[in-house]
């Protein structure tokens, strides 16, 4: 029996981990939703338009049910032209499951836009986000939200 030479134990080692977390199942559900709210909040940061809305299902609807994906860009698009920069903050994240391919998101988050290192505007909002499942990917379908504190 051959023995591996000290210096490939860990390389090998690594790569062993890594192909079976790859083959691992996926998180729960609820852990699905909650990371692609994190995934969005980066994008956001990034500047990354599209990362924010890929997860927006194409019959995507907001609070008064004349906002949808469109809108959605368009309000994404227009406040990164008028600030350098985005963010948001989430905090609170609940996320229920409803019957077979549903869930429901209930957070708050706080966001920010300026062109410095202080933000020169914040707005602190509660959210609540109707999610579906589409294959394997939970996509948003719906969004009610209303602003607690600050200004825009």
């Amino acid at each position: 029996m051959r023995i591996l030479h000290p210096s490939l134990r860990w390389p090998i080692m690594v790569a062993t981990i890594a192909l079976l977390s790859a083959c691992s199942t996926p998180g729960a559900d609820e852990d699905q939703i909650a990371a692609t709210l994190q995934e969005m909040a980066a994008a956001l940061a990034d500047g990354d338009v599209r990362g924010v809305i890929a997860p927006v299902a194409e019959d995507f609807t907001g609070i008064s049910g004349d906002f949808d994906r469109r809108s959605a860009r368009l309000l994404l698009m227009r406040e990164q032209q008028a600030r350098e920069q985005l963010n948001a903050r989430l905090f609170d994240v609940d996320v229920s499951l409803r019957g077979e391919g549903r869930a429901v998101a209930s957070f708050q988050v706080v966001l920010t836009g300026g062109s410095g290192l202080i933000p020169e505007t914040g707005r602190w909002y509660r959210v609540e986000s109707g999610w579906r499942r589409d294959g394997g990917e939970w996509m948003l379908v719906s969004a009610e939200w209303e602003a607690v504190a600050g200004r825009q």
